[in-house]
């Protein structure tokens, strides 16, 4: 942290992050925030995890070995 730093402890309400009375910034101030671990929400699971569960139950069972019999209608090796 810079030696000028201070740490305040602030509410954010309607969009905005509150400062106390006696903070005072010049416009276009860059400041950190650091956020608690319980202020993001939980992200879902990505559902392109769930992609290879779902292609085991999609399709003939010989699809990948007759691949080209079922897209182009070739004739299935003996």
């Amino acid at each position: 942290m810079d030696p000028m730093s201070k740490t305040i402890e602030t509410t954010y309400r309607n969009g905005c992050i509150q400062l106390p009375d006696d903070v005072h910034l010049a416009e276009d101030t860059r400041v950190t925030v650091i956020l608690p671990d319980n202020a993001m929400p939980k992200a879902s699971p990505d559902s392109a995890y769930s992609i290879p569960d779902l292609a085991s139950d999609i399709g003939p069972e010989d699809l990948a070995r007759n691949l080209e019999h079922y897209l182009y209608g070739q004739s299935k090796p003996s």
